[in-house]
């Protein structure tokens, strides 16, 4: 199991990234949780904890998710490149078994309050079939990078203000909890938006893993 090491520091979640604006939608690959019954008591019982906490925005249970690689703006990928994308990441996914993840303890992220899913090494080889699956259609300059602090965790919560994290950290410390194991069988390529305080989508397909 990763060590937890908290961050001292949160700010806030609520902002822009490059190329987003109200709106404006992209494509992603990304792993569905919300279907998972030991994962969502162990949010559940972690988001009860936080409910009086200031500062934070909760993520509903039905946006659970890990991100897994963003492909680009519906405005900017064309749509023809859809079925060759599906058709190269059901190639490279069909060596990768199907996941086991395991959950464990709460982790403050300068945005976020997140549990980290294990092995993190199993998160990241998915991300890197995926990417190439995804370049070998769209081409290795076009795929977005993506930040190495959110796509190997599920958020619980973001973080609306700058300030010390002390509060969360003693707060999600003082939650008792039971480990879960999350079993994933695919992978969901969406058009993605973030018009709100977390991530939503619509499922385009999913693509098995495992022949």
């Amino acid at each position: 199991m990763t060590e937890i090491t908290h961050a001292d520091q949160v700010r806030n979640h609520a902002r822009w990234r490059p190329g987003w604006h109200a709106g404006r939608i992209g494509y992603a690959w990304l792993l569905p949780l919300a279907d998972q019954p030991g994962l969502r008591k162990l949010v559940n019982d972690y988001q009860y904890a936080l409910r009086d906490l200031p500062g934070f925005d909760l993520v509903p249970l039905e946006w659970m998710h890990i991100l897994v690689q963003e492909i680009g703006f519906t405005d900017e990928i064309d749509e023809s490149s859809i079925e060759p994308l599906l058709t190269a990441t059901r190639t490279r996914l069909a060596s990768v078994l199907p996941l086991t993840l395991a959950f464990h303890h709460a982790l403050v992220l300068p945005e976020a309050l997140s549990l980290p899913a294990e092995p993190q090494s199993t998160v990241l080889e998915l991300r890197t079939a995926v990417r190439e699956a995804t370049a070998e259609v769209i081409g290795e300059p076009a795929v977005p990078p993506e930040p190495e602090d959110i796509d190997k965790h599920v958020s619980l919560a973001h973080s609306t203000t700058d300030g010390p994290a002390i509060f969360a950290v003693a707060t999600l410390s003082a939650t008792p909890v039971e480990p879960t194991t999350a079993k994933v069988s695919s992978l969901s390529l969406v058009k993605l938006n973030r018009d709100h305080s977390c991530s939503e989508w619509e499922t385009i397909a999913e693509v098995p893993l495992g022949p």
